[in-house]
């Protein structure tokens, strides 16, 4: 009966949150349905509610989720987001260069629908190199996530390392050799029609250009030093990188009264505080997984059928990804189930595998945001982008199966 309820609770979460609903609801929903299967009663359901808010990792990822996503409106607020663009777009002049870097660095921004803003600036360099719409299309979301792999501030890596109560870099180590695999092929997809028209020999100050660049990634930079490089508590490396991006564009007037405006608005409107339901609607349904025994019903299945653990991993990851046009709700539940059915000693390449599948799902998913605004931006024909993107997606698959084997 367990694994029916994980079946009905799993495609419950999935198909409300397909309907729109509130993702953390969606999620306790599923949770729920998964408990009454497991034969817990309501009495039990309170404790497993009560021991999901007393957990620390629960407590340390509202946090943490809640204020990157503060963190990014500020530099956006700030100014700091465009000097950091406008300084990259000085020091290098190769249209292919721009074209994969400007949508990176809006990636950093974590907004939902973010591909909207670095449309405009693919638009513009994709035009230098001679691409077409379709193509810009492509380039314009592949390299706005492709960062995600390796970017230690994402919301899903944060909660996989914090779910295996391991560091950020434990799984961004095998996350490497697969992003670069997808830049690779990708690079020789989407430019290989393209051409470098540029002629212009303007003298550039390459030196004041880093500094703009550098002051303006400061906030980020200060975090990462301090949470990944010193271990200061994660929320408090956050908070001082927001107090240092609040403080980082000093205004020559009425200090006092911007200062006091971008922390409201910090308050107000930068922070997203539908997130930390989403959080404990994923640690809810952790918890309730964990206490209900179907991890150890659903290895013994998947023994008794013989089903490949890869082949599993990869088809759930992308559907999972696809279907519901999320990521981090996928990373968390399915983290939960299939850590504890990894082999010993390589569950790290299994893990990329599982998070390169969810984040690949979700890139191409009708209901990612970015997928939609991107393609209406550049009126492309979705049915050619999908070709274009089929080919960095296959190696990256391919690239993480073979990391698995290698370590195997």
């Amino acid at each position: 009966m367990e694994i029916v309820g994980l079946a009905i609770g799993f495609s419950v979460a999935v198909l409300l949150i397909f309907k729109k609903y509130n993702m953390g609801l969606s999620l306790f929903i599923g949770a729920t349905i998964l408990s009454f299967f497991s034969g817990f009663g309501i009495k039990d359901m309170f404790q497993h509610i009560i021991m999901t808010l007393k957990d620390p990792t629960a407590v340390q990822l509202m946090l943490v989720v809640s204020l990157i996503s503060g963190l990014g409106y500020l530099m956006d607020l700030t100014g700091d987001m465009r000097r950091m663009i406008e300084s990259c777009i000085a020091i290098f002049k190769d249209g292919r260069i721009l074209s994969m870097l400007l949508p990176a660095l809006i990636g950093t921004l974590s907004a939902p629908g973010g591909a909207i803003l670095s449309a405009p600036m693919v638009n513009e360099s994709g035009d230098k190199i001679g691409i077409n719409q379709n193509h810009k299309t492509a380039v314009n979301l592949f390299f706005r996530h492709i960062g995600y792999f390796v970017y230690p501030l994402f919301s899903s890596i944060i909660i996989a390392s914090s779910i295996l109560e391991k560091s950020a870099f434990s799984i961004i180590k095998y996350n490497i050799f697969i992003m670069l695999v997808g830049l690779i092929v990708a690079y020789f997809i989407f430019f290989r029609k393209s051409k470098n028209n540029n002629n212009n020999q303007e003298k550039r100050n390459i030196l004041k250009n880093l500094k703009i660049f550098f002051k303006s990634f400061l906030p980020i930079f200060v975090a990462l030093v301090l949470a990944l490089g010193l271990k200061v508590y994660f929320p408090l490396a956050i908070l001082i990188g927001v107090i240092t991006a609040i403080f980082n564009d000093r205004p020559e007037n009425n200090k006092t009264s911007i200062y006091r405006n971008r922390i409201k608005k910090f308050f107000k409107v930068g922070i997203k505080y539908n997130l930390v339901l989403i959080i404990l609607g994923v640690m809810f349904f952790k918890t309730v997984l964990e206490n209900s025994g179907v991890i150890n019903i659903l290895a013994e299945g998947l023994a008794s059928f013989g089903l490949p653990l890869i082949l599993v991993v990869i088809v759930l990851g992308f559907i999972s990804g696809y279907v519901t046009g999320v990521h981090m709700a996928a990373t968390g539940i399915l983290l939960a189930i299939f850590v504890p059915l990894f082999p010993a000693g390589v569950e790290g390449p299994y893990i990329s595998l599982l998070f390169t599948s969810i984040i690949l799902g979700y890139l191409v998913s009708p209901l990612h945001l970015c997928l939609a605004l991107t393609a209406d931006y550049f009126s492309a024909d979705l049915k050619k982008v999908y070709g274009l993107l089929f080919f960095p997606i296959s190696a990256m698959i391919a690239a993480g199966i073979t990391q698995v084997i290698f370590f195997s």
